[in-house]
């Protein structure tokens, strides 16, 4: 699943805490850790545990998305959620809950607690950026790697199936990068970068390449460095292109693992508001995507949001590029780019949104040469553009000053706009996350700060209405049984089934 988050700003940070498969969910109450099992099916169940200390200010649940070797009951067995204050790591496993291993005597100053290669190992960023320190909870081994550029995602990631880590480093005044063996951490490669000041690093989904980004102020460079470290390309920019107007690069994203195993696009979302596609094979000649409305253009499948009623319902109506052209004005505020890029699935659309018009979600069909698929236009901006993780089904997430409102594209069906019976947010914020691999089709959360919701959309009365499942509400620590009659869906296809 791919979720970019094009917020315009930071909201409050959410309480309940979802794993990547959708399937559980945990917030802390008090002193007490609560974790909510199996919450789409009919045999829920609520674990209560007591914490040590008080003043929990990280919970993470281990990722196995990408794992396809294991099987369900070989993954639960292993599931594992991360729990950290200002002195204390503790690794809890599921079944039972209880604390499976603890890091303790953390220094003063911590500024990132997350994850490591696997389920049971936990890395601590060092205050100042000092240091991180990799803590082994089976072998009770700690690795340290001094001088990490950033205590964030961006700046370290694990290769896909052999767990090598790459990691940013700032030593001095020259970034780094640096690639590790899994386990022992040993040094496979280290190399110094032409960058002013590298942004970031990711994988690609194959983990054959490692896509690092400099600055936007240096203009476009991009450079590919092979799975062992070693310099392969570096990119920087369209030969076409003027070179005075280069604007930079503001984020990237690679396209997921084909059929046959391999990563074959890397989309480079840039400043200027255009996204260029480079193919793997020589990471050069990119065909460009451009966010902008060719009013002498014809286009098929433009949706305009529109409200239908008094109670808040709504509605998309197709209508014409320049009636969409109209309704979107241009932000006037820096930063100007491209805010969110998100493959489907099977890598054949592309869905983004530019911080040019934030309202306005752009799908793109990634033929030869591509195409525009569709393009949904909002009355507010987009927080959220959220794929399914096996087909092409999308969830788009708007900042509301109104009700809670999901919406939902698919190439085959005429999106829709349902209300969610999910307590009402001040800040107009709410989060999405798709469950994937469900009895039921096409499960998703939705919720605030303080309650979510697990179901789907269902085909009601000629209308679409969101069917619940579950409730959990992270005040009460409670949950809730809501409808579990399976009538007309959305379809796993988009189809009406």
């Amino acid at each position: 699943m791919s979720t970019m988050d094009a917020s315009t700003g930071p909201g409050a940070p959410l309480n309940l805490h979802i794993s990547e498969d959708g399937f559980y969910a945990s917030h802390v109450s008090g002193k007490a850790l609560v974790v909510h099992s199996d919450v789409a099916s009919e045999n829920k169940e609520v674990q209560i545990a007591r914490l040590k200390e008080t003043g929990v200010k990280t919970l993470k649940w281990f990722n196995f998305t990408n794992n396809h070797s294991l099987s369900s009951d070989e993954i639960d067995s292993r599931r594992r959620i991360l729990s950290a204050n200002d002195s204390r790591i503790s690794l809890w496993q599921i079944n039972p809950l209880e604390i499976f291993a603890e890091v303790e005597h953390l220094e003063p100053g911590t500024l990132s607690v997350d994850f490591g290669s696997n389920e049971n190992e936990a890395l601590v960023f060092h205050a100042w950026n000092t240091k991180l320190s990799i803590h082994s909870l089976e072998s009770g081994r700690t690795s340290v790697i001094k001088t990490p550029k950033f205590a964030h995602h961006l700046g370290f990631g694990y290769r896909p199936k052999t767990r090598q880590l790459a990691i940013l480093l700032k030593p001095e005044t020259s970034d780094v990068l640096t690639v590790h063996e899994p386990g022992s951490y040993d040094l496979v490669n280290k190399a110094v970068l032409s960058t002013i000041d590298a942004q970031g690093l990711k994988w690609s989904p194959d983990g054959k390449w490692i896509a690092v980004w400099d600055t936007a102020s240096a203009g476009t460079k991009v450079l590919i460095f092979t799975a062992d470290g070693q310099l392969f390309r570096t990119y920087t920019g369209s030969t076409e292109s003027d070179d005075s107007f280069d604007l930079g690069v503001k984020q990237l994203e690679w396209s997921p693992a084909s059929q046959p195993g391999a990563c074959d696009t890397l989309a480079v979302g840039k400043v200027n508001g255009n996204i260029d596609l480079l193919r793997t094979r020589t990471f050069s000649s990119p065909t460009t995507l451009s966010h902008v409305f060719q009013t002498d253009q014809k286009y098929s499948s433009i949706w305009r949001e529109r409200y239908i009623g008094a109670a808040g319902d709504a509605e998309y109506a197709e209508t014409s590029a320049s009636s969409a052209f109209n309704m979107s004005p241009e932000s006037a505020g820096p930063p100007r780019g491209v805010l969110a890029i998100a493959f489907s699935p099977d890598g054949q659309f592309l869905a983004s949104v530019d911080t040019s018009r934030q309202n306005v979600v752009w799908i793109w069909s990634l033929e030869s040469p591509p195409i525009i698929a569709s393009v949904l236009v909002h009355e507010q901006p987009v927080r959220q553009i959220s794929w399914h993780s096996s087909t092409p089904q999308l969830l788009i997430n708007t900042l509301t000053n109104g009700l809670p409102t999901i919406r939902w594209w698919s190439p085959q069906d005429h999106p829709v706009i349902a209300q969610v019976p999910v307590q009402r947010s001040e800040t107009g914020k709410y989060d999405v996350k798709w469950a994937t691999d469900s009895s039921v089709d096409s499960v998703f959360w939705f919720g605030s700060t303080e309650q979510h919701v697990i179901g789907y959309l269902s085909a009601q009365n000629g209308g679409v209405e969101f069917e619940v499942l579950n409730s959990v509400s992270s005040k009460q620590g409670g949950s809730n049984t809501g409808s579990l009659r399976r009538s007309l869906r959305i379809g796993s296809h988009g189809s009406r089934s």
